[in-house]
């Protein structure tokens, strides 16, 4: 209780405290919790154990930080210039500790018999730290990041991050020099000032059972530290993508260094976290790699690395989705389950006697921590049964969704990457871990417009098109499964556009446009168009859409070539509001368009969509595709024109709506 007291006397109104002695079963660490709040929110832990030799102090905070757009890179300057301080700080002092600081909080560890002296020097620094360090920091920072930041491993690592949540999100964060050059010491203080406060953040001591509590200068240090009010950020949602997507990059060196990468829709507090960690300990044993599960409040995912050759890395990733397939198929036996949780105890256990990761577990697994130091493990895990395993396996696990980055030669990361991505979902990047262009230069005066131009008039003629004034064309759509579906489509150009889907001779679906608005019609009822979907259907208002760009706020670019074993491509980019909308592919030497990729946002998030364009036929002199593949969300829909009748009589009123 004299913990308690201190509390009291110093932090003025002690709001929550408790202390446990956790009974060890045998053989296992007496550890000895007390928990504090104080007036200003801040939450203190103080576990103690005879077990323990050294201490270690442990500050984390709960917030997520919305990334500053302007200032990437800035929380790790915060945290750069806290350890600088403390390193300034400790100098001459005899005081043995070491540290590590992150934008969420830190970790230090050190003697503990004199750990109220430099605790306390580490808090005071917290409490109010030096800008004037920050440009000697940035300095430093700036020589050394050219050797810190292009370790193969840790490229493949930011790559991953960077697709898994993009640069909009602070855990896709990609710091260049450029980037830390733009910080200011203001832009430091500032950081920490928005986003450290005592009411979102924890302490915790690890230490020997000699001391009592959370020490009482340290108390007086952090009671007076104004409380704040904690806003939380909008962080945008990651996306999961539909297909397996790799990305490579070229490195020197024999080895293929790969991470992967699926991101999970599960908090740490659900029930089924911690199914799914037990069964981390099976996927991890599956592979020769090293997998584990991150829970997180913000983005939680199956994170998976390995590093050897370009066939361990193939038969690492196989034999993580065998395992991931495998558990989704069957649930696991009850010997193999009660080996996984004896596994997960032992781990748990382990933790409880390093005051390091005691600290850890204690915050980031508390029921964890508590169920394996008080010797209700087994109560605990009960309620896990195999069937279990498997039901998360399904909802969670998903192995044709992988995000997979390799770095090394350049030949073997490729190897690695087309086992199991298609081409289309590869992507290239950088040592920096900055995005390449898959396509090769152009030649030189070659406007988008002219590979526009160049299509119509392989197609009958740019005036042929300009000419026309209606059009129909009638065939059928097979989609996935096998299902035929009649398409009818008429346009009276400038005026409307309506494509009329039906089966066994009764309309099912209507789209119907007119300039600037649209409906789309299920079973006959209405339902106004949105922008993105009225935007699809819009080129059915044009006779040569890809010509038309002004009219629909578009702009195009020629941005490569790509080469295809038999023949090379003009790649053509469409963009609306500075934001890329298709990309188009012209055969070089038929200047017909062969196929397009685009990007769109569905109910469930963002989705690609891919559009083949085949068996060009003529139809009153005039070119058509009449097979036209569209794949999205490994779903495929071919329709196949029957005919098409260029400058046919078009009713003008389907046109119209109330």
């Amino acid at each position: 209780m004299k913990s308690g007291m201190k509390a009291m006397k110093h932090g003025a109104i002690t709001l929550a405290f408790a202390w446990l002695i956790l009974t060890p079963v045998r053989g296992q660490v007496a550890v000895h919790v007390a928990t504090t709040e104080e007036p200003n929110g801040l939450k203190c832990v103080h576990l103690a154990s005879d077990a323990y030799e050294t201490a270690a102090l442990v500050m984390e905070w709960t917030f997520k930080p919305a990334l500053e757009v302007e200032r990437t890179g800035t929380g790790e300057a915060w945290a750069r210039t806290l350890s600088a301080q403390w390193a300034a700080d400790t100098v001459g002092t005899g005081l043995h500790c070491h540290w590590t600081v992150t934008p969420t909080g830190f970790e230090a560890q050190g003697d503990a018999a004199s750990v109220v002296e430099w605790g306390a020097l580490l808090l005071r620094g917290l409490r109010s730290p030096d800008s004037a360090l920050w440009e000697n920091v940035q300095a430093t920072w700036i020589d050394g990041w050219d050797a810190s930041y292009h370790v193969p491993s840790t490229v493949a690592e930011r790559i991953l991050r960077t697709e898994m949540f993009s640069l909009r999100h602070p855990y896709g964060e990609r710091v260049l020099p450029s980037n830390i050059e733009a910080i200011t010491a203001s832009d430091v203080i500032s950081h920490g000032a928005a986003y450290w406060h005592p009411n979102n953040g924890l302490l915790l001591l690890s230490s020997p059972l000699t001391l009592e509590g959370i020490p009482e200068p340290w108390t007086e240090i952090l009671t007076d530290w104004p409380a704040r009010e904690v806003k939380k950020p909008a962080l945008p949602l990651p996306s999961r993508p539909r297909q397996i997507e790799a990305f490579i990059a070229e490195s020197a060196g024999d080895s293929v260094h790969t991470a992967v990468g699926q991101l999970l829709r599960l908090k740490p507090n659900h029930p089924d976290a911690l199914p799914m960690l037990l069964m981390t300990h099976h996927l991890d044993a599956a592979s020769s790699g090293s997998c584990e599960v991150v829970l997180d409040a913000v983005a939680s995912r199956l994170h998976f690395t390995v590093s050897g050759t370009a066939s361990d890395a193939i038969g690492s990733i196989q034999a993580l989705q065998e395992a991931m397939v495998g558990s989704t198929r069957s649930a696991p036996t009850k010997e193999a389950l009660a080996s996984w949780k004896r596994a997960a105890f032992e781990e748990t256990t382990a933790a409880l006697e390093s005051p390091l990761a005691a600290a850890h577990l204690f915050i980031h697994r508390p029921k964890w921590f508590q169920a394996a130091a008080d010797g209700e493990w087994n109560a605990f895990t009960a309620s896990v049964r195999p069937n279990d395993i498997q039901r998360v396996a399904i909802n969670y696990l998903r192995s044709e969704n992988l995000q997979i980055s390799v770095v090394g030669p350049l030949d073997s990361a490729r190897a690695v990457a087309m086992a199991f991505a298609d081409a289309q979902f590869l992507g290239l990047y950088d040592k920096n871990a900055e995005p390449l262009s898959p396509y090769g230069p152009v030649p030189d005066g070659m406007t988008a417009l002219d590979v526009i131009r160049a299509h119509y008039d392989a197609c009958g003629g740019e005036q042929a098109f300009a000419a026309l004034k209606s059009c129909r064309r009638e065939g059928t759509m097979e989609a996935s499964g096998g299902m035929i579906m009649d398409v009818l489509a008429e346009e009276v150009y400038g005026v409307g556009h309506r494509t009329a889907i039906s089966i066994d001779g009764r309309v099912m679906m209507e789209n119907v446009v007119q300039p600037g608005e649209g409906r789309s019609l299920q079973m006959g009822r209405p339902r106004p168009m949105p922008e993105v979907e009225y935007r699809r259907y819009e080129p059915g208002l044009y006779a040569a859409d890809m010509l038309a760009l002004e009219e629909r706020d578009l702009t195009a670019g020629l941005i490569g070539t790509y080469q295809r074993a038999d023949g090379t491509e003009w790649v053509v980019e469409l963009n609306r509001d500075g934001t890329r909308v298709q990309r188009l592919f012209f055969d070089a030497r038929t200047h017909l368009l062969l196929r397009s990729e685009e990007h769109r946002t569905g109910p469930t998030g963002p989705v690609q969509v891919f559009v083949g364009y085949d068996e060009y036929q003529e139809f009153d002199g005039l070119q058509y595709a009449t097979k036209i593949t569209r794949l999205s969300n490994n779903q495929r829909m071919v329709l196949t024109l029957e005919s098409v009748e260029p400058d046919a009589r078009v009713d003008k009123s389907q046109f119209e709506w109330e």
